[in-house]
């Protein structure tokens, strides 16, 4: 109540206003970035990368992902180039990549999925090498740090997401993380329609600003981030140690040199989609409801080409992610815990 006073009383409730100032300011400290644009959400914000960096022609990308990761791609009259991933977590491998790069090539947009680094010394050398921009759908990944380095310095841009169902949410909304000053300034006027001041318009822009509520949300919820992870970080052990070694899984486990936000738990179904959807289906009759992560791939969808990713595949058919969120109850876990280890017995 006393914020939306505030909001009320500051008289601005979008266009950069104090919230959204303040917001930006802090959210950068928190980071240890410098340049962070808010956006209304991250897909806007993907698709403001990919016309700030001037990317043309083909743009390298996973097959592993939201739809909404080649979707921007697609919106932006770009050609999707899919490559292969891990058989890890999902992240695009640089080797992949590489083979994919040709004449066309215009650009690499690769992701942290589930929050996780991949092989981020290796792909910046690529884009490097081969001068070719590079973005990050980050959606997930605020706050983790790989050997103590934020990951969100990686790469020419990287994009979060502050989603109803990120650990940091604003109701809807996202921010563009940029690697200089000139990309930023770059992102805030296409987010703005463009404009330049009240009597110039310097390019074709879109709205994709973030309002004063979203913001001044995004604020309150930066207060206790630390606190969230903490009780998120609770709940992850609590899961990987109630939940019984099996050769039918392979847990979630988190590397020495990466800091995590624990924003999922998975477990790996090695028998695959079959069993992977037996466990899923049980544990809904339970009004436990689980999410398959990334099923399908994006390149099952209509819209786009059909191909096999050996990696991609065998992980959209293996993997089940758990419920994770602060409020979860000791009991309700123990009773998922339960559950799962039936299934899996």
């Amino acid at each position: 109540t006393s914020l939306l006073k505030e909001i009320w009383e500051s008289k601005t409730l979008t266009n950069n206003g104090p919230f959204n100032k303040k917001f930006e300011i802090e959210l950068a400290s928190y980071l240890g970035v410098k340049h962070v644009s808010l956006v209304n959400n991250a897909t806007s914000g993907l698709m403001i990368a990919l016309k700030a960096m001037k990317i043309h022609g083909e743009v390298i990308t996973t097959p592993f992902s939201f739809i909404a990761t080649s979707h921007v791609i697609k919106w932006n009259g770009l050609s999707p180039i899919f490559a292969d991933t891990d058989n890890f977590i999902g992240n695009l491998r640089a080797d992949e990549i590489e083979k994919k790069i040709g004449r066309k090539t215009g650009g690499i947009l690769a992701t942290h999925n589930f929050g996780f680094p991949g092989e981020l010394d290796l792909i910046d050398n690529l884009s490097k090498k081969y001068k070719l921009p590079l973005i990050y759908d980050a959606a997930p990944a605020i706050g983790v740090k790989l050997n103590g380095k934020s990951i969100l310095k990686f790469g020419d841009v990287s994009v979060l997401s502050f989603h109803a169902t990120k650990i940091l949410n604003t109701f809807e909304g996202g921010a563009v993380v940029s690697s200089s000053k000139t990309i930023k300034e770059k992102v805030d006027l296409i987010k703005n329609f463009g404009i330049k001041d009240e009597e110039t318009v310097s390019r074709v822009g879109i709205n994709a600003k973030m309002s004063e509520i979203n913001s001044a949300m995004g604020l309150l919820q930066l207060k206790y981030l630390d606190k969230i992870i903490h009780e998120r970080k609770k709940i992850f052990y609590i899961y990987l140690n109630g939940i019984k070694e099996n050769k039918n899984i392979r847990i979630m486990q988190i590397p020495d040199n990466v800091k995590y936000n624990y924003a999922y738990f998975l477990l790996f179904f090695k028998k695959g989609k079959n069993s992977r959807d037996l466990a899923y289906n049980i544990l809904k009759k339970k009004n436990v409801y689980c999410r398959k992560y990334w099923y399908p791939l994006i390149t099952e969808h209509p819209m786009y080409i059909k191909k096999s990713f050996k990696n991609s595949f065998k992980l959209s058919n293996q993997i089940l992610a758990l419920p994770i969120y602060p409020f979860l109850d000791l009991e309700t876990q123990n009773n998922i815990i339960k559950e799962i280890n039936l299934i899996l017995h």
